[in-house]
């Protein structure tokens, strides 16, 4: 990037740096001019947080890393200060805490102060309302469904060591889950029991499941972006949508197709010097279940047999044998959808999958 995003403006305020952690937040007030004013110690809880802040003076800038104590810290913060006020900092870019060979608590919230003060500091986006609930929901559905995968896994892994093989393939249909419940009542010992044991768990994670694929639902129906996405982007269902929705956030805080293309993580680092291009791997920025998502939908495009989705398709396949890897092609479409969603929310554009896939143009279709 060799040009900053927007004009650095000083804050010209008092600014305080919050180290947090779970039982304490460590503190650093600046005054208007820079000058360290008072470092110290409070605890970490709603009550302590108010406390500090009703005796330091206005207007006051508040700064604090993204960590476990996000939400509730910056709504507190928040209803006491101004929305303007509170600047949520990505630990990842802040090289002078990540990369310091002398890193202390005071430290930490000293640069955090300091970069606050100067207009430097890397901030993120910090949902509210119904986008936190609907973020929190998409995530519980994937830690639910990641649990499913772990148990199915362990439970083929009992029945290969039995020498057992399932009249289907599915584990959790009707035919596979009374096989499952047949062999437990034949057998016995502890391989019995574990595969009992792991059938109870399956019960208990498809009804959890069912239920946030419901909350889900209830959540997505107010947002009207979650019906666009389904409509309009190829290899994306209700849940894709949803989770799409969630992690994106407000489409507008992206400035170009490829502002958000370097927010989902899916486009590779850059170490090019003396004239010698190095790419590297991706850069895995942002949030994982935004680049999941994101493959997902390309992995849909490539089973896709018409429409949109057989072009991306289509480029998809060709890619990776130019580059003969198929895993880097996934990610490169995938990248490629990201950059399309912006397109479609910011000029209002209807997905063309000639404009980044090279596909058959809307005119001619």
């Amino acid at each position: 990037m060799r040009k900053l995003a927007r004009p650095v403006q000083k804050v010209n305020a008092d600014v305080v740096g919050l180290d947090v952690h779970q039982r304490q937040i460590t503190f650093t007030h600046l005054d208007p001019h820079g000058e360290e004013v008072e470092v110290g110690q409070v605890g970490c809880s709603e009550a302590d947080v108010l406390a500090l802040l009703a005796r330091l003076p206005r207007p006051l800038h508040v700064a604090f890393e993204a960590g476990g104590s996000t939400f509730w810290l910056y709504d507190v913060l928040v209803k006491a200060l101004g929305k303007g006020f509170v600047h949520v900092a990505q630990p990842k870019k802040i090289r002078a805490i990540a990369n310091s060979t002398q890193k202390s608590d005071e430290n930490d919230s000293w640069w955090l102060a300091y970069l606050t003060a100067e207009g430097r500091l890397p901030e993120c986006f910090i949902p509210t309302g119904q986008l936190r609930e609907l973020r929190i929901a998409v995530r519980e559905r994937f830690e639910v469904v990641k649990l499913m995968t772990l148990a199915k896994v362990r439970l083929r892994a009992h029945l290969r060591q039995m020498g057992v093989k399932l009249p289907v393939r599915k584990l959790d249909s009707i035919t596979g889950w009374n096989a499952l419940v047949d062999l437990v009542e034949a057998s016995d010992g502890v391989q019995a029991r574990a595969i009992n044991h792991h059938l109870v768990l399956l019960e208990h994670l498809q009804a959890s499941l069912a239920d946030w694929e419901q909350v889900v639902e209830d959540l997505a129906a107010g947002f009207p972006e979650v019906k666009t996405l389904e409509q309009e982007m190829p290899g994306v269902g209700p849940v894709l949508a949803a989770v799409l929705v969630a992690e994106l956030g407000p489409i507008e805080r992206f400035k170009s197709p490829k502002a958000l293309g370097r927010f989902t993580g899916l486009t590779p680092a850059d170490r090019s010097t003396d004239g010698k291009a190095r790419p590297g791997s991706i850069t895995r920025e942002g949030a994982a279940h935004l680049r999941w998502a994101l493959t997902q939908a390309a992995m849909g495009c490539l089973r896709s047999r018409s429409g949109p989705g057989l072009a991306v398709g289509n480029w998809i396949r060709a890619k990776q044998r130019r580059m003969n890897c198929k895993a880097k092609a996934r990610t490169a479409g995938a990248r490629k959808i990201g950059e399309s969603i912006w397109r479609l929310f910011h000029l209002g554009e209807c997905f063309d999958a000639a404009k980044p896939f090279g596909g058959i143009p809307a005119e001619a279709r």
